[in-house]
């Protein structure tokens, strides 16, 4: 006599099949789950990376014209003695950058630090005239860092103070 229980089902190869086409659709899912996650991560990256060069730009321009006009202001207030017009410049370098980053705080999440490096004189006609000041600016954010040095020619737009 044979027993029914030992005989192989009509069934488990379908069931077999069904198993593995359900087991192929959770991969494909995690799958798509993943690729989707990864670029989500990089389309954020990259858009952060476009507000800093943003930032970095605007702030390479109030640079520009903050240092621009300082030095063209201590060429109109200081004496001809070369080490008076440097101890100037710094000073109000130094001041200029606490003012700056301050201001910064207060209106973006990016740190701007300015440090004066040393300054160009003109001496012709036996004046020392200011020219230009290198400055090392570094800045930073939660997620972005960047530093660099330069030179800023002393003049104020204009239109501008």
């Amino acid at each position: 006599m044979v027993d029914e229980s030992n005989r192989p089902s009509e069934r488990a190869p379908q069931k077999r099949g069904q198993m593995v086409v359900l087991g192929a659709i959770a991969l494909a899912v995690v799958m798509f789950g993943i690729v989707a996650t990864i670029g989500a991560l990089e389309a954020g990256l990259t858009t952060e990376t476009g507000v800093d060069a943003g930032e970095q730009a605007v702030v390479e321009a109030e640079l520009e014209r903050g240092v621009g006009c300082l030095l063209e202001s201590a060429n109109e207030r200081t004496e001809t003695e070369e080490g008076e017009v440097e101890s100037a410049v710094h000073d109000d370098v130094e001041a200029f950058a606490d003012r700056y980053r301050d201001a910064r705080v207060h209106s973006s999440a990016t740190v701007v630090d300015v440090e004066l490096e040393g300054v160009g004189l003109d001496r012709a006609d036996g004046a020392n005239e200011l020219e230009s000041a290198t400055v090392r600016v570094t800045t930073a954010s939660a997620d972005h860092r960047a530093e660099r040095t330069r030179t800023i020619e002393a003049g104020c737009p204009e239109d501008e103070p």
